[in-house]
């Protein structure tokens, strides 16, 4: 809606193309609500070389995307919040549905005064001034004598395209979107445009050669509607700022560069909406065979996260832990390696290094052939299988 609002503001707001913006703010919220539900995504492959140095990859987002974590502890809040919602709402929808009472009750009892077009003219109650509701026109006895009456035109154009469409549009999206201050302001335009639609269709039907001298007295009738008193604003169209609609009738036509504005605004939405609506979500490739390094400078926070992403490669056949990390002057010297196999019910302690000299701790861990695999600073080997008593330790090929 920020979107569409701020769009209207920069391009249309002060542009002739009326239609196109009443039509334009209305399929405007229509969209908002609709375009949420429709989202693509991305998937860009990750590798196992990705992850060696540590840094290309948020390592926590991805890891609890993987996993699927859920942080909704705070259920029984969430509850009391929409609660207190659906009953400010449901206290403004009570509202409006009393305020449609009283505008039926003002139907029946109105007295008729004639029928034009198939719209039913009535008398409106005192100090209530002229408005219209569908096919029902209300005018005072002070616009029922007019010659030249500019009020019955402006309502019958409000009544034919059928305006109060709009208004009960957005009042009910009001109740239920009371929160959002932006509505409020969304609303006041949505209102504004009505009347330049009306104004300038009623000005459109005027000889050229007439045209300055009814401009300048449909303007003047303008003021004096303005006085009137008004009791049913939720449905009323007239309480539209007098100036900005004095504003626009005197202005000028629509010209090359207010159209342009118009084309402009569509590339733009397009490119917001795509930034808003796609994601590039990261897949890792199952296929492949996952390693990771750490050493003295690897973080807690890294290490964990890199122990995720082996567990979700390997989901399947083996699952890792690395735990009791100490660190000291900021460099790990301390840790246990715990991994389950697929047959096993807990975790089980395979290798512990306790008070390593900081220059040794290097490790490289890798899966393969049914065993986790730590090769250490290229001079010895550990692999853990799915024996819980045995650990094989042994020098590396490259230092043989």
């Amino acid at each position: 809606m920020a979107v569409f609002f701020a769009s209207y503001e920069l391009f249309l707001k002060n542009s002739k193309f009326f239609t196109f913006s009443r039509f334009y703010l209305i399929f405007g919220i229509l969209i908002s609500f609709i375009l949420p539900l429709f989202h693509y995504s991305i998937q860009v492959e990750l590798h196992p070389e990705d992850f060696m140095d540590g840094t290309s990859v948020n390592f926590e987002s991805l890891s609890q995307n993987l996993a699927n974590i859920s942080l909704r502890n705070s259920i029984s809040f969430e509850v009391l919040i929409f609660s207190v919602y659906l009953l400010i709402s449901l206290v403004f929808f009570v509202r409006f549905l009393f305020q449609l009472l009283q505008l039926k009750k003002l139907i029946i009892a109105s007295e008729n005064i004639s029928k034009i077009k198939g719209l039913k003219l009535k008398r409106s109650p005192k100090n209530c001034g002229a408005f219209s509701f569908f096919n029902y026109i209300f005018l005072d006895k002070i616009s029922e004598k007019k010659d030249k009456n500019y009020v019955l035109r402006h309502e019958l154009i409000h009544a034919q395209q059928y305006h109060s469409l709009d208004i009960l549009f957005i009042n009910l999206v009001s109740i239920f979107f009371w929160f959002n201050p932006l509505m409020y302001y969304y609303k006041k335009r949505i209102i504004d445009n009505l009347e330049f639609i009306t104004d300038d269709a009623v000005m459109a039907k005027i000889s050229i050669e007439n045209l300055k001298n009814e401009l300048k007295n449909y303007q003047f009738q303008l003021l004096s509607q303005s006085l009137a008193i008004q009791h049913l604003p939720i449905l009323l169209f007239n309480h539209s700022s007098i100036k900005k609609r004095i504003i626009m009738l005197n202005k000028k036509a629509g010209n090359k560069l207010q159209l342009f504005k118009i084309f402009l605004l569509i590339p733009c939405l397009c490119f917001i909406f795509y930034s808003c609506n796609v994601d590039e979500v990261a897949s890792l490739d199952e296929n492949a065979e996952y390693s990771f390094y750490f050493d003295k400078n690897t973080s807690e926070e890294n290490l964990q996260n890199r122990v995720k992403i082996f567990n979700h490669f390997y989901k399947t056949e083996v699952a890792l832990k690395i735990t009791d990390t100490k660190y000291q002057n900021q460099f790990l010297n301390q840790f246990t390696v715990s991994r389950k196999f697929k047959d096993q019910s807990n975790f089980t302690s395979g290798y512990q290094a306790t008070g390593i000299a900081e220059e040794n701790i290097s490790f490289l861990v890798t899966y393969r052939e049914g065993k986790i695999i730590l090769n250490s600073n290229n001079s010895y080997r550990i692999e853990l299988d799915n024996d819980a008593n045995r650990m094989i330790i042994s020098e590396s090929a490259n230092k043989k």
